[in-house]
């Protein structure tokens, strides 16, 4: 088990140090509590799907590549349960639960990653969705009675650390208000899509170019950190940036 005091210090660092650099926090972590690998994403909720706003993992690359390029993320059951549920989410339960996440657990094992671990639901703003993922390489006794005695300092680093993000996010989007906040242009652009209207039927009404058009268009999305016109204008409207027509 983790040494208590260790467990103490990286509490106190996390909340009174204001660790919001993720590589640290995971050196922390895995230095206190030996753990393998850690994950933390936020995400969007959107009409279409997620929009992933942050994302951060010591599993690497290589093991990132193959998670993508193999779709796992269609049936990776953690994600699911834990971007969707508010209790922790056990890897092996999830295993049992749902068969056809197997090829999930496959491809782990196949690069020599840890299937034991747990991921934590953490709190966050209404139409944001957020957890920490944490793997050790132990034996399925060795984790069970390891977790049973560590899970609520997990939780309670995790959700330190997820406070800092958001408050560092807070800090930094108060700063750069100006820098993204919508002219007016692109507001109108953004408003006249979510009418329905095309590029060519904007830029009539405007009295623009179609290309004109395509230029506001991208600057709200990067503004408004989308990759889609759709996103673009879903964000807009839920966050009343553009009037509904």
């Amino acid at each position: 088990m983790a040494n208590q005091q260790a467990v103490l210090n990286l509490l106190d660092i996390v909340e009174y140090g204001g660790c919001a650099d993720p590589e640290r926090f995971f050196a922390l972590m895995r230095r206190t509590f030996n753990i393998s690998h850690l994950l933390y994403l936020e995400a969007e909720s959107l009409p279409d799907g997620l929009r992933i706003c942050r994302l951060h993992h010591t599993f690497g690359a290589y093991a990132a590549e193959i998670y993508a390029a193999r779709g796992l993320y269609r049936i990776d059951p953690i994600l699911k349960l834990a971007l969707g549920g508010v209790r922790p989410v056990e890897w092996a339960t999830a295993r049992r639960r749902f068969p056809e996440c197997e090829p999930l657990f496959e491809a782990a094992e196949e690069i020599g990653l840890s299937t034991e671990g747990v991921a934590l639901p953490l709190p966050s703003p209404a139409g944001r969705m957020a957890l920490l993922a944490i793997g050790a390489n132990m034996s399925p006794v060795e984790w069970s009675a390891y977790r049973r005695c560590h899970l609520r300092d997990f939780q309670l680093a995790a959700n330190l650390f997820h406070a800092s993000m958001l408050e560092h996010s807070a800090m930094a989007g108060a700063l750069d208000e100006r820098d993204l906040r919508l002219t007016g242009r692109e507001t109108e652009v953004l408003t006249w899509s979510a009418a329905g209207k095309s590029y060519w039927e904007i830029a009539t009404i405007l009295g623009i170019s179609e290309r004109t058009v395509r230029f506001f268009m991208t600057n709200a999305r990067r503004k408004l950190n989308v990759v889609s016109n759709t996103q673009a204008v879903a964000h807009a409207v839920r966050h009343a940036l553009i009037p509904t027509i």
